[in-house]
This record gives structure tokens, C-alpha cells and sequence, in this order.
């Protein structure tokens, strides 16, 4: 990884779930020539993300315990998108290499537990964990350069109307979606 925490062209990413921000990741990390496993809990979606482009597919209803063999098949993860939180954390651990980066985006499940740091898998590791918040404009501003240049397009599970808004927020909450839920304001 570069020091402003990019990663480099070869260098392997984990991306977590198929909702639209592991999704976008998986669509960057291609365009910077990244290798892209994607975590999901449902091995139906294994081809939809392959068609994005990830490298490697892991089920997690077929390996539950991911970490290890995710390292076994790629030598180790430089960087990982940690949008699981307490339920992931620690095989995205496993999963890392000795210098790699994790980035949280969760620190709780939905009932609130927390991340729990094991100290016996975090002993062997010198991985960097940090917190991802919102970027400056300048960030922000060449990201839609690279959008509108590449023609990324996110990811669109589905779109409900305004006046529905209420069964797109109950929608999400459950879980299952490959992309993002848009409430139509138009």
C-alpha cells in the first residue's frame, strides 16, 4: 500500500457482504488493478460478484471460519473494507497480512456488541486497523473524477419512490440486498 493508504496494482483487497459500499470498493480496488475477495453469507450471489470482477468468492455458509483459507489462497490480504463489524472482524484478521490495513466502517452489530480485538490473533499481526469517516472535498472531488473517467456505475438493488420510503428503509434493514436501496426524490 502507498502511504496514503491506496492500494497497489496486484495487491490483494477483502471486501465484505454485497451492499453498495463493499460493492463500490470491489469496483475500485479492480480499477486500480487490485485482486478482490468477496466475503458473502449467500453463495448465490457468488456469480454476481464475479461478474464485478472479484478474483475469489468466499461463502461463508460453506466456510464460516473464511480467515485462514482466504490467506491460504492469496498469500494474505494488504487491505480490507471491514463492513461486517463484531460478526467479521476476526477473520478479517486472519485474513491479513503481517503489514496489512484493515478499515472499519462498524464498530457494533445491531444490537449493539462490540468489536472484539483477540488479543492471541492480534499478537502475531502488525496490521493497522483504522476508522473510515468521511474524506475532504479534495478526495472527494478526484473520486468523481475517476467515477465519471472509468463510467462507474454503482450498483442498484432497488429503487422505491419517495412516497415509499418507509419499505425501502425495511428493505435494507433486512439485510439482503446486492447494492444500494434508492428512494426516489424525483
Amino acid at each position: 500500500m502507498t502511504s496514503t493508504g491506496i492500494p497497489k496494482p496486484g495487491q490483494w483487497v477483502l471486501v465484505i457482504g454485497s451492499g453498495g459500499v463493499s460493492l463500490f470498493a470491489l469496483q475500485f480496488a479492480k480499477l486500480l488493478g487490485c485482486c478482490v475477495v468477496a466475503v458473502t453469507s449467500r453463495g448465490e450471489k457468488a456469480d454476481r460478484l464475479r461478474a464485478l470482477g472479484a478474483d475469489l468468492v468466499i461463502s461463508t455458509s460453506d466456510i464460516p471460519q473464511w480467515g485462514a483459507t482466504v490467506r491460504d489462497q492469496t498469500g494474505g490480504i494488504d487491505l480490507v473494507v471491514e463492513t461486517g463489524g463484531p460478526a467479521t472482524f476476526a477473520q478479517s484478521l486472519i485474513a491479513s497480512t503481517l503489514y496489512g490495513h484493515i478499515v472499519l466502517l462498524t464498530l457494533q452489530d445491531a444490537q449493539g456488541g462490540p468489536i472484539q480485538l483477540p488479543a492471541a490473533l492480534y499478537q502475531r499481526s502488525l496490521v493497522t486497523i483504522s476508522r473510515l469517516f468521511v474524506g475532504n472535498r479534495t478526495n472527494l472531488e478526484a473520486m468523481m473524477r475517476a467515477v465519471s473517467q472509468h463510467r462507474l456505475r454503482p450498483v442498484i438493488d432497488k429503487v422505491f419512490a419517495f412516497t415509499e420510503a418507509g419499505d425501502a428503509y425495511r428493505y435494507f434493514q433486512q439485510g439482503d440486498v446486492f447494492g444500494k436501496v434508492v428512494i426516489d426524490g424525483a
